[in-house]
């Protein structure tokens, strides 16, 4: 009886914790809407919002992740400053007449993310070891988008963009295979949120790149 009750506490709280993150995530939606409506009209000033919100966020969130209200706010205030980025670049492409090629990213993103969740969801493989393998391979990505820079070259640009969507599309099921078996606070919600919503930031950012360099301008 014990061991039956045990088992039913512990299902409530992954439960718990899970609505929670998946609530986060479709508050830090509209949130992330908002600063990209507003950035176009910040000009250059967005980005530098954007690097300043994300970063000082993320850290202050380290320290005060257990501390409500206030992690709430960090953490919508980190999907604001996100939402600037993107406002940015999803801009700078519709001026380029590549609308389009946005909606496609959005799309293909969204299919991608209900697919890989629901694997990652529902399998009974054991995904836990590709934490640290794809952690490197994050460092990997990092380091040639470095070199990048001073090299300028569009295929390698196309490579790292690539990787970039089968590494996040890892670190998705991994993320969302360890909220499946996690339990745990509004502070831990908090920090699942943040992964699963960076793998979907990173994924849908590289597909936007690659759809870009493929796609063209709309007729």
């Amino acid at each position: 009886m014990y061991n039956e009750y045990a088992g039913a506490n512990v299902r409530a709280q992954q439960a718990t914790l899970t609505g929670q993150v998946f609530g986060l995530l479709g508050f830090s939606l509209l949130f992330t809407m908002g600063g990209a409506l507003v950035a176009p009209h910040l000009g250059s000033g967005a980005f530098i919002l954007s690097l300043v919100g994300s970063f000082g966020s993320l850290i202050a969130l380290f320290f005060l992740k257990d501390k409500s209200p206030i992690n709430l706010g960090l953490f919508y205030l980190f999907s604001v400053a996100e939402g600037l980025l993107l406002g940015l670049v999803v801009d700078m492409y519709v001026a380029a007449g590549m609308g389009g090629v946005v909606v496609n990213a959005a799309g293909i993103t969204g299919a991608l993310v209900l697919a890989l969740g629901a694997y990652s969801w529902t399998t009974k493989r054991d995904l836990s070891g590709m934490g640290g393998f794809l952690t490197m391979a994050v460092f990997g990505l990092i380091i040639a988008g470095v070199v990048n820079i001073f090299l300028h070259s569009g295929p390698l640009a196309l490579i790292i963009s690539a990787a970039t969507v089968v590494i996040f599309s890892g670190l998705l099921m991994y993320d969302m295979q360890r909220l499946r078996g996690a339990k745990g606070g509004t502070g831990d919600a908090i920090w699942f949120a943040i992964s699963i919503y960076l793998d979907i930031f990173n994924i849908f950012l590289s597909l936007l790149q690659i759809l870009g360099v493929l796609g063209g301008r709309d007729d």
